[in-house]
């Protein structure tokens, strides 16, 4: 099985225009010393963008705005310790010499953690207003398509299992006051009332009523078109 690419980010936000070609200069040395095959595309107004390439597929753009925006993308295909840490050093090596070149005219440096691309669990799931969230996944308990939707669910360390719609995430074990809340946060009295559920296939609303003792629930799931589905969205909520 190939390994996945590590993706890794280094932006340098100046307070003043860039040398472009100084800049250029200035870090070339830090590339060619790994090996890379050094490409430079240049365009009179809008900077530099550089590629170098390893024999080993590894590859890193330099681009370099006029305007003072330096930025470095780095994709390795080596997930072993050994290259982790030989990336970390390469992009060590280029903030310091940035550091060197602009001393104290750099406002503001950004390196973010390696995001994982195309491993074989994915920890990547975008929110509903359009942000990118990394979970802790370790375990993909279930992944299945109903006539309706998509339905996983991924085990988080943190979260516990999570499920996830057609690439929504919907909700975690550890969500148990949004359930609470959708009940009413103890308000109402279910006590020998007859409730119907519209939806809830994690079951937790299900789970936690029938501790107040209700006359009947009746649940309508569009996704109970089959009995494991059925067990492991019941059983995807249940609290130890």
């Amino acid at each position: 099985m190939a390994a996945a690419a590590r993706h890794s980010t280094l932006d340098f936000l100046l307070s003043a225009t860039a040398d472009c070609n100084a800049v250029l200069k200035a870090l070339q040395p830090i590339f060619q010393e790994q090996g890379m095959t050094e490409t430079v595309h240049n365009w009179e107004d809008h900077g530099y963008l550089v590629t170098y390439i390893k024999k080993n597929g590894s590859f890193a753009n330099l681009r370099i705005h006029p305007h003072g925006l330096v930025l470095v993308d780095l994709q390795s295909y080596s997930d072993d310790m050994k290259g982790r840490e030989e990336v970390d050093q390469l992009l060590n090596k280029v903030e310091e010499r940035m550091k060197e070149l602009f001393h104290g005219n750099i406002k503001r440096v950004k390196r973010l953690p390696a995001i994982l691309r195309g491993g074989v669990i994915d920890r990547y799931w975008p929110t509903a207003d359009g942000r990118l969230v990394e979970y802790d996944i370790d375990e993909v308990v279930y992944d299945e398509d109903s006539p309706f939707q998509n339905i996983k669910i991924l085990h988080s360390k943190q979260f516990g299992n999570i499920l996830i719609l057609s690439g929504d995430v919907n909700l975690a074990e550890s969500d148990l006051a949004y359930t609470q809340a959708i009940m009413g946060s103890g308000k109402e009295d279910y006590t020998g009332k007859e409730v119907l559920i519209l939806g809830g296939g994690d079951g937790g609303i299900l789970y936690e009523i029938v501790k107040l003792k209700p006359k009947m629930v009746t649940m309508v799931e569009i996704s109970f078109d089959k009995w494991p589905i059925i067990h492991i969205n019941l059983s995807f909520l249940l609290m130890p």
